[in-house]
């Protein structure tokens, strides 16, 4: 009958499995030793083979290198004794953390992070999700628009400025900033200047697909003006602005209204009545367009700029 290999211990915690298994080992190497000096018996039964005979005789006195039941007893129980360790203290090949045993990423540290859709948080600890930098890229790439449209205008009001100021008393050119501007128009011989603010100063559309005008004046200007023009925009009840720019009165440039390439807002340009030390202008608009849903319009009035 050829020698079998004895089974060995085997846990997840190897450690506890190499205590066992080692003297299982040797045992194993000495049965094979033994089955070999046996063989060379059969070859040799004679016993001229005094040196096999005699490891043969001192294997089988040598009680230590047997297997007996109390051994056997013994690595049972020690075995045992290793699954429940194993079993109490040793962690599964597959298992899971709670994400509170896991530490959170940081500015200073790697870590797990949560992922987050808003635009406006601060959180050092947060990754944007993708929606969230497709929504940020969106309001940047429509303030740009804005920003490049409202330059475009602007330079197209400064020029009518300049080629106003220039028809009346002369003295301005196109690269000059604005309170150069200003100043020639202020320094005029003949034509006096004055600006002031109007705060803010709003009217709300009555629905969402009507316009709104919105009444302005000022006074105690010492002289009755012949031009004027002053910042507004064009909000919805949110506060989200649609178009802002610089409007003038029809009197002194002509008619044209300031207008946006996103959703055809307008706002139209007023028509001046001059009075003794002030003026009233009433500006207007149409109805807001916001590309999806409704809400009213909302006109908002700021700096203006009067002269004679």
């Amino acid at each position: 009958m050829a020698i079998k290999e004895p089974r060995k211990f085997v846990t997840t915690d190897q450690g506890h499995a190499d205590v066992f298994n080692q003297p299982i080992d040797t045992l194993y190497e000495n049965d094979q030793a033994l089955a070999a000096q046996i063989e060379n018996i059969k070859n040799d039964p004679a016993g001229n083979d005094i040196a096999s005979k005699a490891a043969l005789d001192n294997h089988v006195s040598n009680t230590d290198l047997h297997v007996t039941a109390a051994k056997q007893a013994t690595w049972n129980a020690a075995e045992g004794n290793a699954k429940k360790y194993t079993e109490q203290y040793a962690a599964p090949k597959a298992h899971t953390h709670p994400a509170s045993d896991l530490p959170s990423a940081s500015t200073q540290a790697r870590g797990i992070v949560q992922i987050n859709t808003s635009v406006s948080s601060t959180s050092t600890d947060q990754a944007a999700a993708p929606i969230a930098v497709k929504t940020a890229y969106d309001r940047a790439n429509e303030a740009y628009g804005r920003a490049d449209q409202a330059f475009t205008q602007a330079v197209d009001l400064k020029n009518k400025i300049v080629g106003a100021i220039n028809g009346k008393f002369g003295g301005a050119s196109s690269d000059m900033s604005s309170d150069q501007i200003a100043a020639a128009i202020t320094n005029a011989p003949v034509k006096r200047f004055a600006s002031g603010t109007f705060n803010g100063q709003s009217a709300t559309a009555t629905g969402i697909a009507s316009g709104v005008q919105l009444s302005l004046a000022a006074s105690g200007l010492g002289f009755s003006p012949n031009g004027i023009f002053f910042r507004v925009e064009l909000r919805d009840t949110s506060n989200r602005i649609y178009l802002s720019g610089t409007v003038y009165d029809v009197r002194s440039f002509g008619r044209q209204a300031l207008e946006d390439g996103s959703f055809n807002n307008r706002i139209n340009s007023p028509y001046l009545t001059p009075q003794n030390g002030g003026f009233v202008v009433n500006v207007s608009s149409g109805s807001l367009r916001t590309g999806g849903g409704g809400s009213q319009a909302v006109l908002k009035a700021f700096e203006w700029w009067a002269f004679e």
